[in-house]
């Protein structure tokens, strides 16, 4: 033991004002292609080596997720000795497409290296109902909720929720109601056999619904042609302008949002009455100014513009009321106003104040 606590002692005294650790890793990617869901813990390992001359501690080992544990060696690493970093995990609980950060802390040359673990999921044929986590009616779908992201006003995009009967015994599933213009689902296939799957397949036409900035609705679905209202999924996209064609001299000459002032002050008012707050808009561009859309984030509040279309040098008020029936103490409400100016398509207003008993 007291030969070691002395080479130990030699070693991280050095030899001269260059000597440093220098934790290296094998491999700072691991990539899983296709790792089959499973409900039960899984390691990997990173590989590391010192190859500098001082011993290198590693402090600390930090995923970028609760879904990871870290264990590494606490004991200094010798130069020229190697050594592993171990992340455990439970696939299933991962999304499908996972790139989690792993920071690793130090005393070595490079204080701090990144890693990453990085990959996608698929069915695992022994256990094949662990990605499928929405329940309908012994019908499990891979997910409640169809994401369409950013979706340009004259585009029209797919998407796919896969599902799984579960049940003892074959079942046909469909939509519920009708459906609007732009939203078409079909079931493929629309009866499933027990153990067997298909897959809905989602078209959303953002030119057919017509509207701007977040848009969110409800899917309601029927199991054997028995409806229940909790049994829906729900679509959600953010419908925006195209300004990717607009060449130099359009955005040059493009219209122009400028707000007097983009936050507003009620003051204190009692419960149940209303606060109204003004926001003066003014085109600052060469070209008309259209007023797409005026989007608030609470029922109690409406918000006004004056004008939808202002020219160039025009200006109009934006009128936002607050209801404060049922509300009390510090209210903070935002206003997204949506236009065509390129640089600027949405601008967050606020509107903040007290509400007394």
């Amino acid at each position: 033991m007291k030969q070691w606590i002395f080479v130990l002692a030699v070693l991280l005294s050095g030899t001269g004002a260059a000597a440093q650790g220098i934790l290296e890793v094998e491999n700072k990617v691991l990539e899983l292609a296709s790792l089959k869901a499973d409900d039960q813990p899984r390691t990997e390992v990173f590989a590391v080596k010192n190859t500098g001359d001082r011993p290198v501690i590693i402090t600390r080992v930090s995923p970028m997720s609760y879904l990871l544990e870290a264990e590494w060696q606490r004991e200094p690493l010798l130069p020229g000795r190697s050594g592993s970093i171990r992340v455990t995990f439970v696939p299933a609980r991962l999304p499908e497409r996972f790139d989690y950060k792993i920071m690793v802390y130090s005393n070595a040359a490079e204080k701090r290296t990144e890693l990453r673990l990085k990959g996608n999921l698929v069915d695992n044929p022994e256990k094949p109902a662990l990605l499928y986590h929405y329940t309908i009616d012994g019908m499990k779908f891979k997910k409640s909720n169809v994401n369409f992201g950013k979706v340009y006003t004259w585009e029209t995009v797919k998407d796919t929720v896969r599902y799984l009967n579960t049940r003892q015994d074959a079942v046909t599933v469909g939509i519920a109601k009708d459906l609007p213009a732009h939203l078409s689902a079909e079931f493929v296939p629309a009866r499933v056999e027990p153990g067997e799957g298909g897959m809905l397949v989602l078209t959303y036409d953002a030119k057919a619904k017509g509207d701007y900035g977040y848009c969110y609705e409800s899917l309601p679905l029927e199991v054997n042609g028995k409806r229940d209202p909790r049994n829906r999924l729900t679509i959600t996209a953010t419908l925006a302008e195209d300004f990717s064609r607009l060449d130099k001299e359009e955005l040059e000459h493009a219209p122009g949002v400028s707000f007097a002032s983009k936050e507003a002050d009620f003051g204190t008012i009692r419960r149940g009455e209303k606060a109204e707050c003004r926001f003066t808009l003014t085109n600052s561009g060469e070209r008309p100014l259209f007023i797409r859309k005026v989007k608030v984030t609470c029922g109690c509040t409406v918000a006004t513009p004056g004008k939808e279309v202002l020219n160039p040098g025009e200006s109009t008020d934006i009128r936002v009321v607050f209801d404060s029936t049922g509300k009390s103490g510090r209210q903070s409400k935002t206003v997204t106003v949506i236009t065509n100016d390129p640089r600027q398509p949405e601008t967050p207003l606020r509107i903040e104040g007290n509400v007394a008993p």
